[in-house]
Protein backbone atom coordinates (compact mmCIF):
# COMPACT_ATOMS: atom_id res chain seq x y z
CA UNK A 1 0.00 0.00 0.00
CA UNK A 2 1.33 3.48 -1.27
CA UNK A 3 2.47 5.80 1.77
CA UNK A 4 0.27 8.70 2.95
CA UNK A 5 2.00 12.65 2.12
CA UNK A 6 1.88 12.29 5.81
CA UNK A 7 4.35 9.19 6.49
CA UNK A 8 6.31 10.47 3.28
CA UNK A 9 7.15 13.71 5.10
CA UNK A 10 7.90 11.83 8.38
CA UNK A 11 9.87 9.23 6.49
CA UNK A 12 12.08 12.39 4.95
CA UNK A 13 12.50 13.58 8.21
CA UNK A 14 14.01 10.79 9.42
CA UNK A 15 16.41 10.71 6.45
CA UNK A 16 14.91 7.94 4.36
CA UNK A 17 16.02 8.15 0.70
CA UNK A 18 13.28 6.06 -0.42
CA UNK A 19 10.87 9.01 0.61
CA UNK A 20 12.56 11.21 -2.17
CA UNK A 21 12.26 8.94 -4.36
CA UNK A 22 8.98 8.05 -4.23
CA UNK A 23 8.10 11.77 -4.21
CA UNK A 24 9.68 12.30 -7.19
CA UNK A 25 8.23 9.19 -8.58
CA UNK A 26 4.78 10.81 -7.49
CA UNK A 27 5.43 14.94 -7.95
CA UNK A 28 8.15 14.83 -10.05
CA UNK A 29 5.94 15.10 -13.45
CA UNK A 30 4.09 17.92 -12.61
CA UNK A 31 6.42 19.70 -11.32
CA UNK A 32 8.57 19.74 -14.20
CA UNK A 33 5.46 20.96 -15.76
CA UNK A 34 4.94 23.59 -13.67
CA UNK A 35 8.24 24.93 -13.46
CA UNK A 36 8.76 24.72 -17.45
CA UNK A 37 5.06 26.55 -17.63
CA UNK A 38 6.96 29.03 -14.90
CA UNK A 39 10.33 29.46 -16.16
CA UNK A 40 9.43 28.61 -20.40
CA UNK A 41 12.51 25.81 -20.14
CA UNK A 42 12.64 22.43 -19.89
CA UNK A 43 16.22 21.82 -18.82
CA UNK A 44 16.11 24.68 -16.10
CA UNK A 45 12.70 23.19 -14.90
CA UNK A 46 14.73 20.03 -14.32
CA UNK A 47 17.38 21.71 -12.84
CA UNK A 48 14.90 23.15 -10.36
CA UNK A 49 12.77 19.93 -9.41
CA UNK A 50 16.21 18.34 -8.69
CA UNK A 51 16.89 21.34 -6.40
CA UNK A 52 13.32 20.92 -5.01
CA UNK A 53 14.43 17.30 -4.01
CA UNK A 54 18.14 18.16 -2.78
CA UNK A 55 15.64 20.00 -0.23
CA UNK A 56 13.64 17.35 0.57
CA UNK A 57 16.80 15.28 1.32
CA UNK A 58 18.17 17.92 3.57
CA UNK A 59 14.86 18.06 5.68
CA UNK A 60 15.35 17.48 9.66
CA UNK A 61 12.76 17.27 11.93
CA UNK A 62 13.12 21.55 12.94
CA UNK A 63 12.41 22.27 9.09
CA UNK A 64 8.84 20.49 8.88
CA UNK A 65 7.18 22.38 6.84
CA UNK A 66 3.30 23.26 7.60
CA UNK A 67 0.63 22.28 5.82
CA UNK A 68 0.48 19.18 2.81
CA UNK A 69 3.61 17.74 1.26
CA UNK A 70 2.24 18.84 -2.11
CA UNK A 71 2.00 22.47 -1.27
CA UNK A 72 5.17 22.50 0.36
CA UNK A 73 6.87 20.89 -2.87
CA UNK A 74 4.66 23.72 -5.12
CA UNK A 75 5.80 26.54 -2.71
CA UNK A 76 10.09 25.66 -2.85
CA UNK A 77 9.47 25.10 -6.84
CA UNK A 78 7.75 28.22 -7.08
CA UNK A 79 10.22 29.83 -5.00
CA UNK A 80 13.23 28.64 -7.19
CA UNK A 81 11.33 29.59 -10.43
CA UNK A 82 10.79 33.07 -9.33
CA UNK A 83 14.51 33.14 -8.54
CA UNK A 84 15.17 31.68 -12.23
CA UNK A 85 12.56 34.30 -13.75
CA UNK A 86 14.65 37.38 -11.76
CA UNK A 87 17.65 36.07 -13.36
CA UNK A 88 16.97 35.92 -16.93
CA UNK A 89 17.52 38.57 -19.42
CA UNK A 90 13.67 39.43 -20.54
CA UNK A 91 14.95 38.68 -24.87
CA UNK A 92 16.17 35.07 -23.38
CA UNK A 93 12.78 34.70 -21.67
CA UNK A 94 10.93 36.06 -25.01
CA UNK A 95 12.77 33.38 -26.62
CA UNK A 96 12.30 30.84 -24.29
CA UNK A 97 8.40 31.78 -24.31
CA UNK A 98 8.02 31.64 -28.11
CA UNK A 99 9.74 28.10 -28.04
CA UNK A 100 7.41 27.19 -25.31
CA UNK A 101 3.73 27.25 -26.61
CA UNK A 102 2.56 23.93 -26.24
CA UNK A 103 3.34 23.59 -22.05
CA UNK A 104 -0.18 25.21 -21.90
CA UNK A 105 -1.84 22.42 -24.23
CA UNK A 106 -2.80 20.05 -21.22
CA UNK A 107 -4.81 21.51 -19.05
CA UNK A 108 -6.20 24.47 -21.30
CA UNK A 109 -9.67 24.54 -23.66
CA UNK A 110 -10.11 20.97 -25.08
CA UNK A 111 -11.51 20.87 -28.71
CA UNK A 112 -14.68 19.30 -29.71
CA UNK A 113 -13.60 16.97 -32.32
CA UNK A 114 -17.90 17.05 -33.63
CA UNK A 115 -17.68 20.77 -34.39
CA UNK A 116 -16.88 21.76 -37.96
CA UNK A 117 -12.97 22.48 -38.75
CA UNK A 118 -13.84 26.20 -38.97
CA UNK A 119 -15.25 25.56 -35.22
CA UNK A 120 -12.41 23.75 -34.20
CA UNK A 121 -9.76 26.77 -35.88
CA UNK A 122 -11.24 29.03 -33.93
CA UNK A 123 -11.61 27.16 -30.50
CA UNK A 124 -7.83 26.72 -31.19
CA UNK A 125 -7.32 30.36 -31.75
CA UNK A 126 -9.24 30.82 -28.56
CA UNK A 127 -6.78 28.44 -26.66
CA UNK A 128 -3.97 30.50 -27.69
CA UNK A 129 -5.29 33.85 -27.28
CA UNK A 130 -5.81 32.49 -23.46
CA UNK A 131 -2.95 31.33 -23.18
CA UNK A 132 -1.46 34.79 -24.11
CA UNK A 133 -3.59 36.34 -21.97
CA UNK A 134 -2.13 34.66 -19.08
CA UNK A 135 1.11 35.07 -20.32
CA UNK A 136 0.64 38.79 -20.37
CA UNK A 137 -0.59 38.67 -16.61
CA UNK A 138 1.28 40.22 -13.71
CA UNK A 139 3.45 37.18 -12.22
CA UNK A 140 1.22 36.88 -9.16
CA UNK A 141 -1.69 36.43 -11.05
CA UNK A 142 0.25 33.95 -13.74
CA UNK A 143 1.49 31.96 -11.13
CA UNK A 144 -2.31 31.10 -9.04
CA UNK A 145 -3.92 30.73 -12.24
CA UNK A 146 -1.16 27.88 -13.40
CA UNK A 147 -1.32 26.19 -9.71
CA UNK A 148 -5.22 26.18 -9.84
CA UNK A 149 -6.13 25.53 -13.23
CA UNK A 150 -3.63 23.77 -15.11
CA UNK A 151 -1.83 21.94 -12.37
CA UNK A 152 -4.93 21.07 -10.24
CA UNK A 153 -3.65 22.26 -6.71
CA UNK A 154 -6.66 23.11 -4.61
CA UNK A 155 -7.08 26.76 -3.52
CA UNK A 156 -5.67 25.26 -0.12
CA UNK A 157 -2.90 23.98 -1.73
CA UNK A 158 -2.06 27.25 -3.91
CA UNK A 159 -2.40 29.11 -0.52
CA UNK A 160 0.26 27.19 0.82
CA UNK A 161 2.60 27.20 -2.29
CA UNK A 162 2.28 30.50 -2.85
CA UNK A 163 2.29 32.08 1.09
CA UNK A 164 -1.13 33.89 1.08
CA UNK A 165 -3.82 33.16 2.97
CA UNK A 166 -7.24 31.54 1.64
CA UNK A 167 -9.30 34.83 0.58
CA UNK A 168 -6.12 36.18 -0.97
CA UNK A 169 -5.60 33.39 -3.33
CA UNK A 170 -9.43 33.45 -4.01
CA UNK A 171 -9.16 37.61 -4.85
CA UNK A 172 -6.34 36.35 -6.70
CA UNK A 173 -8.12 34.39 -9.19
CA UNK A 174 -10.94 36.26 -9.27
CA UNK A 175 -8.97 39.44 -10.39
CA UNK A 176 -7.47 37.22 -13.02
CA UNK A 177 -10.65 35.88 -14.01
CA UNK A 178 -12.35 38.84 -14.72
CA UNK A 179 -8.84 39.50 -16.47
CA UNK A 180 -9.07 37.04 -18.78
CA UNK A 181 -12.82 37.62 -19.22
CA UNK A 182 -11.70 41.28 -20.39
CA UNK A 183 -9.40 40.60 -22.46
CA UNK A 184 -11.58 37.51 -24.27
CA UNK A 185 -14.94 39.42 -24.07
CA UNK A 186 -14.77 40.14 -28.22
CA UNK A 187 -14.84 36.32 -28.91
CA UNK A 188 -18.23 35.36 -29.60
CA UNK A 189 -18.77 31.11 -29.31
CA UNK A 190 -22.31 31.22 -30.57
CA UNK A 191 -21.66 30.01 -34.24
CA UNK A 192 -19.17 27.21 -32.95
Amino acid sequence: MPLTDSELMAQLQAGNDAAVEEISHRYGTELRLFCQRMVYDAALAEDIVQDVLLKCCRMSKQTRPSGSLRGWLYQVARNRSIDEIRRMHPKMRLSALATSRHLFERGAIPLDKKSTPAGQAMKADRAQRVQMTIESMDEPLREVVILYFFQGLSREEVAEAVGLSLAGVKARLSKATRELREHLKSFDDSSL
